[in-house]
């Protein structure tokens, strides 16, 4: 019982100190991995190479981590800089007159390509402003982005949650197995959030349950055509591109399918794709580098090593020419040369500098928790003859909740994003446990896993770190937190609700 006390000590005060310290995640990540450190040197006895390793190992792919995000924040720089954000309302206020219609495409086809390309809270900060602009009240305008940028996010960011997230705790054979799995339930999951997206903007406007029923047809036509694309897209591209080829394709199926209903609606003049160009060419390129021969060539023609990092059997390798931050940057290059060749360099370094100024604090934040969790995952490698602690805490949990784990697996990836903001933080912390107990409990791990990735996912919805940046660019009142994190809530606890039962019958039935 004490050495599962120890295990789980700094996981709990790392939730808890998130949770009532007003310092934010930095220091709370910080203390919890001083905590951790002491434990596993007492406790666990690790040897101090192996500790050495594995922060080490941590540093590495929170380096990697934060390449990709920056890339991501220059190319939302370009965006915003070349008129997106008003280019994104002239397109949508010409599509369709109906309140319900706008605020299905923006907050969840249009949130969902954003996601994609994006992620890290950028969607919510694009699409609320765009929201308030059509007539929505700016709580109701965070909601809506919030509640749409919940089923996209696992394969947000390029496919972070899984591909770093998770595969980079368990392997990649099961976190691909686990994204396989949740690209199908989405389908379902899709029409779920869309419902709610339909029901917050009804309640925004005043309006009854007619005029929710009256566009539920339209509300699952709108999920499906997110939702199926991205299916396929995972098929056959993988976990980096589902999001941004579902929301694409769905802005342009619900987009036309609307337009061609009311026949007198024409996209107003005003309307620019050059904004849109930075993230059609990413797309374009990342597509490419996942072919699978391009895909071998890719990964072999460079390929940094470390096959034993201070000789302990921990070892690390890094394709940076496969990394999604390769294309970011190639793309960011371009348009930069573009600001020049424009005499307009003052762009380029407005938004370098923009972007950096945005990405330090996520930088040390992300190598303390990327250190957390690599201490964690290799505490096996231990003097004192100890399971590691993720298995320590896996034997417990399963022991003490048996196959019905499964069901609470959705809320516990739910709490490590409402912790950290991420859904790639909260796999990185939970999925090697989820993954250890389900073994334990006798349910299959790909289930575990799956209800983790989109727990995370949906945890989103309420992330204090995303309602205030989104809060922030809108401009509302401090107090309008409270309205938004309680208005989510329920609707996340419901759709917990709704994702458990459906992992508890899966797990019976079927794994």
């Amino acid at each position: 019982m004490i050495i599962v006390l120890a295990a789980l000590l700094p996981i709990v005060l790392l939730v808890l100190s998130a949770l009532i310290s007003k310092r934010g995640f930095l220091f709370s990540a910080a203390i919890s991995l001083a905590l951790l450190i002491v434990t596993s040197a007492t406790i666990w006895k690790m040897p101090y190479l192996v500790l050495m390793a594995a922060s080490l190992k941590g540093v590495f792919l929170a380096v990697e981590i934060i390449l990709i995000i920056f890339g991501a924040l220059l190319l939302f720089g370009i965006f915003r800089r070349e008129g997106g954000e008003k280019s994104a309302k002239t397109l949508f206020d010409g599509i369709s007159p109906d309140y319900r219609v706008k605020a299905i495409i923006i907050a969840w086809a249009f949130i969902c390509f954003i996601e994609g390309i994006s992620g890290f809270g950028t969607p919510a900060m694009i699409v609320a402003p765009i929201l308030i602009t059509i007539g929505f009240t700016p709580a109701a305008a965070v909601m809506l982005s919030l509640m749409g940028d919940s089923v996209p996010v696992i394969f947000g960011a390029v496919g972070l949650p899984i591909t770093y997230g998770m595969a980079s705790v368990v392997g990649s054979e099961a976190a691909n197995g686990a994204a396989s799995l949740i690209s199908l339930l989405n389908i379902p999951a899709s029409f779920f959030v869309v419902i709610g997206i339909l029901a917050v903007a009804v309640r925004d406007k005043g309006g009854s349950l007619k005029n929710i029923f009256e566009k539920i047809p339209f509300a699952l036509f709108a999920s499906l055509a997110v939702s199926i694309p991205s299916f396929i897209t995972f098929r056959y591209f993988g976990p980096e591109l589902p999001s941004i080829v579902g929301g694409l394709i769905g802005v342009i199926l619900i987009s036309i399918a609307v337009i061609l209903k009311n026949k007198k609606r024409v996209i107003s003049g005003g309307f620019e794709f050059k904004p849109f160009i930075p993230y059609a060419s990413a797309v374009v390129l990342l597509a490419v580098s996942r072919i699978p021969q391009v895909r071998m060539f890719l990964t072999e023609v460079v390929r940094l090593n470390m096959e034993s990092i201070f000789g302990v059997g921990i070892n690390y390798s890094f394709s940076p020419l496969y990394s999604p931050a390769f294309v970011f940057f190639a793309v960011a290059a371009m348009f930069f040369l573009y600001f020049i060749i424009r005499g307009k360099k003052e762009f380029g370094i407005h938004i370098l500098r923009d972007s950096f100024g945005k990405i330090i604090r996520p930088m040390f934040t992300l190598v303390l928790i990327l250190s957390f969790v690599q201490i964690m995952i290799n505490s096996g490698i231990n003097d004192a003859g100890l399971p590691g602690m993720a298995e320590v805490i896996a034997r417990a949990a399963g022991q003490a909740g048996g196959k019905a784990v499964v069901f609470f697996s959705p809320f516990v990836g739910a709490l490590g994003a409402f912790i950290a903001g991420s859904s790639t933080v909260s796999n990185l912390l939970f999925s090697s446990i989820q993954y250890s107990t389900a073994a334990i409990s006798g349910v299959a791990g790909k289930m575990a896993l799956t209800m983790q990735g989109m727990g995370s996912a949906a945890g989103n919805m309420i992330s204090i770190h995303n309602i205030l940046a989104a809060l922030a660019v809108v401009g509302a009142a401090a107090r309008t937190e409270r309205t938004v994190l309680r208005s989510n809530l329920p609707f996340l606890v419901l759709y917990l609700i709704f994702l458990g039962i459906i992992g508890l019958i899966l797990s019976v039935t079927l794994y």
